[in-house]
């Protein structure tokens, strides 16, 4: 099978590589297209030749003005396309944006008729449905034509549904699937087999993200506070930086936690992030909005429960509360209540995690996608 990807933000997220790495084992020949802005960019994330069935086109077709120009931006990709990768017809087109990749790829399927599936991500749903109403006359016929429309988690899924005028939602309904992103092989590689814990009232606790609104760290502090007026002794480990930091030690010193949180910075050694996964207990990021957050799935892996926000993110991929509890973001009260109910039952909770966290390896994701493929080939067929 020949796949040509549309992929214009390869550059930017090494979760692309990881799949289309990951694809390459499973007899699949792949052209990745990507369309970028800079020499900088060209050759970015760029698997090794050794991969005989996989071909990088990276292609300086971009400027500043694309970003208004919608059509003629995604008329540019499909001419360079057409110039550059049709000369052997790909059996399938994956554009892993619904926008900008799937304009192209529905613009290749009405001249050449080659079908393709879409992912859809955030952008698509919070920039350009959200603020571009000019193109959504356009992005549904993107998306009715679509074979497949795939999205990373099944809040993305349901806000998209939601928002979608009834008869476009019902002509597509029967062909979207919920299919998260892997995460890196190293996590799978380390991950524990079980995690050591004894009865205790210390609780340490995990944050890791950007320090911000909408990352909400802000309800992290007053649900520590809050335990700790219940009699249990707490930590926070905090990992990340952002705008918000100094507003958030503000907090620990009126809330009287200056010594029961530390401030680690911003980390990219994952050895340090899994030790410091290792000295903690429970895994809490309540952000306003989340798209997938593989953090979690990393810190599942060493063993820690998740405490995350509800209809976002990883919410739904878990039945029962078994690695944690989905929650509402701004309700101290109610999170603190979750964590005390993991810490009574810990081991279970972190038993689960170590096993739901296998799910997300890069090669069970991949034949997922593959069977997508094979689907639209069959019934081609």
């Amino acid at each position: 099978m020949k796949v040509l990807h549309v992929c214009s933000y390869y550059i930017g997220n090494k979760l692309y590589k990881n799949m289309i790495g990951s694809l390459a084992k499973k007899n699949i020949n792949q052209v990745v297209y990507i369309p970028v802005r800079t020499k900088e960019h060209l050759n970015k994330n760029k698997l090794p030749s050794v991969l005989k069935n996989i071909k990088f086109q990276y292609s300086k077709i971009l400027n500043k003005f694309d970003r208004l120009f919608f059509m003629r931006k995604i008329n540019k990709q499909k001419k360079d396309i057409e110039r550059n990768l049709l000369s052997h017809r790909p059996d399938l087109i994956h554009a892993h944006t619904a926008f900008s990749d799937g304009g192209t790829a529905y613009l290749l399927h009405e001249k050449y008729g080659i079908k393709y599936i879409l992912n859809v991500r955030n952008t698509d749903i919070n920039y350009f449905y959200k603020y571009r109403i000019d193109l959504r006359r356009f992005m549904y016929q993107v998306l009715i034509n679509s074979e497949f429309i795939i999205f990373i988690s099944y809040a993305y899924k349901t806000e998209m549904l939601s928002l979608l005028p009834p008869n476009i939602r019902k002509k597509i309904k029967s062909k979207c699937y919920v299919i998260p992103n892997g995460i890196d092989d190293y996590w799978h590689e380390k991950a524990l087999t079980h995690k050591k814990y004894g009865e205790t009232t210390d609780i340490t606790l995990l944050f890791i993200g950007e320090i911000n609104g909408n990352k909400n760290l802000e309800t992290v502090l007053y649900t520590c506070e809050n335990i700790k007026n219940r009699g249990y002794n707490v930590f926070l480990n905090i990992v990340g930086e952002g705008p918000q930091k100094q507003k958030n030690k503000d907090i620990c010193l009126k809330l009287k936690l200056e010594n029961d949180i530390k401030f680690h910075g911003y980390i990219t050694d994952k050895n340090k992030i899994a030790a410091i996964m290792d000295s903690s207990d429970i895994f809490i990021m309540p952000s306003i909005k989340e798209t997938f957050g593989l953090v979690y799935i990393e810190a599942m892996t060493r063993g820690l429960p998740i405490i995350y926000t509800e209809q976002q993110g990883v919410d739904g991929f878990f039945h029962d509360s078994r690695v944690g509890f989905a929650v509402s973001p701004k309700d101290e009260i109610l999170i603190s209540n979750a964590v005390i109910h993991i810490m009574n039952n810990y081991t279970e909770y972190s038993r689960n995690c170590i096993n739901e966290a296998q799910k997300f390896q890069w090669d069970l994701i991949s034949e997922k996608i593959n069977q997508l493929y094979w689907k639209v080939n069959l019934d081609e067929s």
